[in-house]
């Protein structure tokens, strides 16, 4: 026996957490892509700087990352999920194996 422990319960815990985090960051998208700002926010430095191009390169770019961040989240709550369904179930078949072998 090597000794090692894993809290079942825990990880389950910690999958679903990760997976609601990553649908919060996901459900947030649609506010962030509502907030806008006009050229005419920069005023007249600011347009003839590009300040409103410049703001909407980093604004998409900033988007992109928090789809990405959401759906990672999301996917990776999902396969912690699945890992800890997949060997909980097998210490249940393993427990049920033992018992029977001990009748």
């Amino acid at each position: 026996m090597s000794g090692i422990r894993i809290d079942v319960e825990w990880l389950a815990t910690y999958a679903r957490e990760v997976r609601a985090a990553g649908g919060e960051i996901t459900s947030a998208q649609p506010g962030l892509m509502a907030a806008e700002l006009a050229p005419e926010a920069f005023g007249r430095l600011g347009r003839e700087a590009g300040a409103g191009e410049a703001y909407q390169r980093i604004c998409t770019l900033l988007l992109d990352q928090n789809r990405r961040a959401g759906e990672t989240l999301t996917r990776a709550g999902d396969e912690l999920g699945q890992v800890v369904d997949f060997h909980a179930g097998g210490d249940d078949d393993s427990a049920a194996a033992m018992r029977k072998q001990e009748a």
